[in-house]
């Protein structure tokens, strides 16, 4: 029987993404946390005791470099994504990144170009690249299932923001300069509607925002080639978190409802966490296998355009 390698991870940020993530590396056989770092020094020590045996280094340098790690997960605020992703290439490390790939179009291009010179794996984690039922609607839609597709519309509401669960994050979450949700929320279905209908152009009607403070409402549409994505999103109503983007064709409709259900045909899919195929995707890129299927750096380079564009009102 052939064993598996298994990776060693060096962990950067172990607020709330982090250490969900770094959970679920530590239950999937083909990884454990080998080391921490995080810009407080008790929270990285407490980390490195969760998901230990793993090292609490203070600096990108030692983490990217140590022995034990084979790859590097980034998920620190977007403003230090470029920081540490240079660590990663600067010790030759592959790279796992969360969303949004930086804060401007400018970071964001010198981390996609960095990674491109550098020519290691590197991955950008949207989960809608692995979910099971983003998938089964990007299958519809290129299949011809749904035929010729006319129309898409999303809808996004927030009963406030940050949302209840994200007040850890929240120095980060609610300023404008890295946070809101059209950066965190919305960049997961512009990076959807990409893969179903290629690059687009972003028009804005409505942004509204008090000075020094992030976004509350966006009405906005985003032009594809063949088909139109209209976006309502706004911080309104009693619901904490709702989302449905729906795909509309001359043959049928779907929509997909609250992150991980498939409505089609009069049937709502069971939600399926989309975190142990990413990670069964994280472990085939490792391999250096081109069918991993996760985001790449010019997918999340266009992310970030659309995405700034949109804020530019």
């Amino acid at each position: 029987m052939t064993t598996l390698r298994t990776f060693g991870i060096g962990l950067i940020g172990t607020g709330i993404m982090g250490r969900r993530m770094a959970m679920a590396l530590q239950q999937h056989a083909r990884f454990h946390i080998a080391a921490v770092l995080d810009p407080d020094a008790d929270a990285s020590r407490r980390a490195a005791l969760d998901f230990g045996p793993a090292a609490s280094v203070d600096s990108l340098h030692a983490l990217a470099s140590h022995a034990g790690v084979d790859a590097v997960y980034i998920a620190s605020p977007p403003a230090h994504h470029l920081a540490g992703v240079q660590a990663a290439v600067a010790a030759r490390r592959p790279c796992l990144c969360e969303k949004p790939l930086a804060h401007t179009v400018a970071d964001a291009q010198a981390l996609r170009d960095a990674v491109v010179a550098a020519g290691l794996p590197f991955a950008v984690h949207f989960p809608f690249a692995r979910g099971a039922a983003s998938q089964r609607l990007q299958a519809l839609v290129r299949g011809g299932d749904l035929g010729e597709v006319q129309q898409a519309t999303l809808t996004l509401r927030f009963a406030r923001w940050p949302r209840p669960w994200q007040e850890g994050a929240s120095a980060w979450l609610a300023g404008p300069a890295q946070g809101g949700f059209t950066r965190e929320v919305l960049s997961h279905f512009v990076f959807l509607a990409q893969r179903l209908f290629g690059p687009a152009q972003a028009h804005v009607v409505v942004l509204e925002r008090q000075a020094g403070a992030t976004e509350t409402r966006l009405q906005a549409t985003l032009a594809h080639a063949g088909t139109t994505l209209t976006i309502d999103a706004a911080v309104a109503g009693e619901v904490a978190d709702h989302n449905r983007f729906d795909v509309v064709g001359s043959q049928g409709r779907a929509a997909l409802v609250d992150w991980q259900r498939l409505d089609y045909q009069g049937q709502t899919s069971q939600r399926v966490d989309s975190t142990p195929a990413t990670l069964d995707a994280f472990a085939a890129l490792l391999e250096g296998r081109s069918d991993h299927g996760l985001a790449t750096a010019d997918e999340a380079l266009a992310v970030v355009r659309t995405i700034e564009a949109l804020l530019a009102g």
